[in-house]
């Protein structure tokens, strides 16, 4: 009979996530940890000065808050209240078992599938489903040999608390990472100067770009490339040449290694207290000799020298190696095996709050499918991909990474045993390559399921009818001007043979729209287009109230009334998509474009939200964000002059729009952005800081 009973190995940072994840799931388990109290390196491993390097949101749990009274960037301790608080509030604390370690973690049968052996440090062995590790990696001291004997006092990082852990008052300080430098600068207060020893250059970072956290500019939405060029750019800026402080040339690339966070260090060498040194060649007595012939007395080396990833209650066979690090599948299943997952053995480059719970949440789900499949699902894992033993990366990569494994799990359904190497009958598990294959598919276009198009009448509205009437689909034309409606009625049904209807309907009116939404949610539609909206530019105190309501109410009101109107029918029939066109102007504030930018922003989280909750049920939602585009729009908002802002060739035309709309309606995607113009807009907005593009676009919207 199979084992029902999972192990937690682990109360810290991650550990604590993974607990909560399977209480919220309602799986049995057992949780173990080798100290007296939660939190991990956070209670037992940081100096006494230790604050946050990622603000207070990308450090939190994302189902659990930091406490307002908090600062942007926390102390230790009260990260350490933090997480026994998360602990407490949701019932995780009682079922730790402390002061209890795992001897040995042993698979049942050759891959795990048949569940977990574990042996306590008290002798006796339990039997479980599956394992998650998250015993963390700050605790296997890395400390580096040299020739000869070093005579004065060595402490490693993880072992300081204070300055009055140091002998005497010359301090050498090894390594430059986030600990190296704070305790170089600490040291340097303390006692007059300190030396720092480093292999090679390091990319230092300040905590805060023009006030804003640096972990927040880290987004999903912005490729790695385009986080490199702007972190390189806003450095130049910033910081300026490090040579410039005395500090030498980073030895890689930015992002290649991990980066340093610490606003204060290259001041501290700029202005003497910390002095910096090459590698060390080797020890006599007091004396270190470093490899470019210099040499310097010292009564206290600080070893900030990181750590070795280490699961000494895993047989070292039992997993695959490169470079130190496990070989594993998205940073959480290791290849070969069923039923033993890592969780929390990366070092992401901005908070892991958000990352902790979306990946434990994730780790809950694959230990449930896994335990309905007759193989492990790393076999399928490793058909798409190869597993990778790097631990640094962006907040975002690893979050895309969590969301193609989730996009694994959600799409889970039927596939060959040939592929697992079973016999031919089918079971129920993962895509083939998701990667590859479209995610998603329009419904059959069917004369009794019509795809619904608001604001019809022209520009993108006109482009996305002409585009599915050319793919079969029959159609509702919605928008107020009847006339242009029966004109391109006439048209798409003579080009394509298809049925049309049209409904002249004031959306913004709100008796109207509920009419409408009455008679399509007694319809089965097959596609919505939430396409219709307006705008308004310059000061929303000069506007006039009405029609600023009436924005509202169209831009909002009418996307959220229809797509609450046919949803049901699409769930009901597990078929269905929805496109909702929001806009760029919604990816950040636009001083002088008020309502429109903020209806927009509804506009835009609404469809993304939508995409998260329909994600594996047959029911699309995408959000077509366009930037500039070849409308009637400037005219409908009385400003022509809108087009002369940019030139020419920044402009996409609608029927660009529409194209490239439905094909990502189509693919499942849950962003539409047309044009580079607009991308480069969309990932500016997500790495500019408010304070920075407001005044540039209050100028800009003001001009008309």
């Amino acid at each position: 009979m199979r084992e029902r009973r999972y192990c937690v190995i682990g109360a810290g940072y991650a550990g604590l996530g993974i607990a909560k994840a399977f209480i919220d799931a309602g799986l049995d388990y057992d949780h173990f940890e080798a100290t007296d109290h939660v939190g991990g390196n956070w209670a037992h491993g940081v100096y006494d000065s230790t604050t946050m390097i990622s603000s207070k949101q990308a450090s939190a749990y994302s189902d659990y808050p930091m406490p307002d009274d908090y600062p942007m960037f926390c102390s230790a301790a009260q990260m350490r209240a933090y997480l026994q608080d998360y602990a407490d509030h949701f019932g995780v604390t009682p079922r730790i078992s402390f002061n209890t370690e795992v001897t040995e973690t042993t698979p049942i049968d050759a891959t795990g599938m048949a569940g977990w052996t574990v042996r306590l440090d008290s002798g006796e062995v339990r039997r479980y489903a599956a394992v998650v590790v998250a015993n963390g990696h700050y605790w296997a001291l890395n400390i580096p040999t040299y020739p000869g004997q070093f005579t004065g006092k060595q402490i490693h990082s993880k072992r300081y608390r204070n300055p009055s852990d140091v002998e005497g008052r010359r301090v050498l300080v090894v390594g430059a990472g986030n600990s190296g430098c704070d305790l170089a600068v600490e040291s340097a207060n303390a006692f007059g100067s300190a030396d720092l020893s480093m292999r090679t250059g390091y990319w230092f970072i300040p905590k805060t770009m023009w006030g804003v956290p640096v972990s927040s500019l880290d987004q999903i939405w912005a490729p790695r490339f385009v986080q490199k060029a702007a972190f390189k750019a806003a450095l130049m800026v910033t910081v300026g040449a490090y040579e410039r402080y005395g500090l030498p040339k980073p030895g890689h690339d930015l992002f290649d290694k991990d980066v340093t966070v610490n606003s204060t260090m290259p001041y501290a060498v700029l202005h003497g207290k910390v002095k910096t040194r090459p590698e060390i060649k080797r020890f006599d007595g007091r004396t270190v000799h470093f490899v470019d012939g210099s040499s310097g007395e010292y009564d206290t080396i600080l070893w900030a020298t990181g750590f070795r990833t280490a699961f000494p209650f895993l047989a070292p066979d039992l997993l695959e190696w490169h470079n130190g690090q496990p070989l594993l599948y998205q940073h959480v299943v290791p290849p070969r095996l069923a039923n033993l997952y890592f969780f929390g053995n990366v070092a992401p480059r901005a908070g892991a709050g958000k990352l902790i719970t979306e990946g434990a949440r994730l780790i809950t789900k694959i230990a449930l499918i896994q335990g309905e499949v007759p193989v492990p699902l790393s076999n399928l894992l490793a058909k798409i991909r190869k597993p990778q033993s790097t631990m640094l990366a962006g907040q975002s990569e690893l979050l895309l990474d969590i969301a193609v494994l989730r996009r694994l799990i959600n799409t889970y359904t039927a596939i060959d045993r040939a592929a697992l190497g079973l016999p031919s009958q089918t079971i129920p598990v993962l895509p083939r390559n998701p990667l590859t294959e479209k995610r998603m598919s329009l419904p059959k276009p069917n004369p009794a399921r019509p795809a619904v198009v608001t604001g019809a009448s022209s520009g993108i509205g006109t482009a996305l009818a002409e585009n599915l009437a050319a793919r079969g689909y029959s159609l509702i034309l919605v928008a107020r001007r009847k006339q242009r409606l029966d004109e391109l009625a006439v048209r798409l049904r003579t080009g394509h043979g298809v049925n049309i209807e049209v409904i002249a309907c004031d959306l913004s009116d709100a008796e109207s729209r509920a009419k409408l939404a009455t008679d399509l949610g007694g319809r089965e539609i097959a596609i919505l287009c939430n396409n219709a909206g307006s705008a308004t530019y310059g000061r929303l105190v000069d506007m006039d109230p009405d029609a600023e309501r009436d924005q509202v109410s169209l831009n909002v009101n009418a996307v959220h009334d229809l797509t609450l109107a046919v949803l049901p029918g699409m769930i009901a029939r597990r078929s269905g998509a929805i496109l909702i066109t929001g806009s760029t102007a919604g990816n950040q504030p636009s001083p002088n474009n008020a309502t429109y930018s903020a209806s927009k922003a509804f506009a835009n989280t609404f469809a993304e939200s939508l995409h998260g909750e329909l994600a594996g049920i047959g029911v699309t939602c995408s959000l077509l964000a366009p930037g500039p585009v070849r409308t009637e729009f400037a005219e409908a908002a009385g400003i022509p002059s809108l087009e002369s802002l940019l030139p020419g060739y920044l402009w996409v035309s609608a029927e660009d729009a529409a194209k490239t709309a439905i094909a990502g309606l189509a693919d499942g995607r849950r962003r539409i952005v047309p044009g580079l113009f607009a991308k480069a807009q969309t990932a500016g907005a997500a790495l500019t800081p408010s304070r920075l593009s407001n005044p540039v676009l209050r100028a800009v919207y003001g001009r008309l």
